[in-house]
């Protein structure tokens, strides 16, 4: 007689119970190998939530301190739906590697990626970054600027410019430049600052999807690297042609 299956038995426990990794993890665990589940991954490991172990589809357990998210019915559900088909594709996806809360993804051309995910902020950074803005993250999701505090206001200001930021490893070619890669012989003229990609999906899960979809394409994402580079370069030149001494108050703004 064939045993039950029992999600809990695919459980591995050596994995930080605190990273994103085991968010993603415990969803598998309810679905990989689960021989009701064909196709589709759909089932929801919802006996976790009690022992606040799947802070999933919000992300996070809001505090006393936090403002309050709220969410509907129909949105949890979607948020659920999304988190699943993100986790099978991952979970399918040799391509993808990750580590605690840091993503490693390799484009079909050799392209390597790399980024933190945020699943209590719906966001991703820059590699290993995401202990060092928590604090600032947090901040503005609260509402809590704090722009009377200068210490606060500028690391505001560094979390978000961080935001949707993304680690190539591309060559770096001196004062902050990156070359585009052999692949993408049209732009080998041209070089490139910080990498942003900006979300395009309706929920946080849907966004880090298409995403990693793009960077595992690896061709798509630099045509995007490219116009951001062209569009930057735009905005310089004529920033500094209207203030070219830079404007005394651009500090303050976030």
């Amino acid at each position: 007689m064939s045993r039950e299956f029992n999600g809990w038995d695919e459980i591995d426990w050596d994995i930080d119970i605190d990273s994103a990794k085991f968010q993603f993890h415990i969803i598998e665990a309810w679905n990989k190998n689960n021989p009701n589940v064909k196709g589709k991954w759909t089932k929801w490991p919802n006996e976790l939530g009690d022992l606040k172990l799947i802070l999933l589809p919000l992300g996070y357990i809001p505090s006393s301190w936090d403002k309050k998210p709220i969410l509907t019915d129909e949105e949890t559900e979607q948020l659920k739906k999304d988190w699943l088909k993100l986790a099978q594709y991952i979970s399918k996806t040799d391509a993808i590697e990750i580590e605690e809360n840091t993503f490693t993804v390799i484009g079909q051309h050799g392209s390597r990626f790399r980024f933190d995910i945020s699943l209590e902020f719906h966001r991703w950074l820059p590699p290993n970054t995401l202990d060092e803005h928590y604090a600032a993250l947090r901040n503005i999701r609260n509402g809590a600027r704090n722009k009377h505090i200068l210490g606060n206001h500028i690391a505001n200001l560094e979390a978000t410019v961080a935001t949707w930021e993304i680690e190539t490893n591309s060559e770096k070619t001196g004062f902050g430049f990156s070359s585009f890669p052999k692949h993408m012989p049209k732009y080998q003229d041209m070089e490139f600052q910080d990498v942003h990609i900006n979300p395009q999906g309706e929920t946080f899960p849907e966004s880090l999807l298409l995403m990693i979809q793009l960077l595992v394409e690896d061709e798509e994402v630099w045509n995007i690297i490219y116009q951001q580079e062209v569009d930057r370069r735009k905005f310089a030149e004529e920033f500094e042609e209207k203030w070219p001494g830079g404007r005394p108050d651009d500090w303050m703004y976030l």
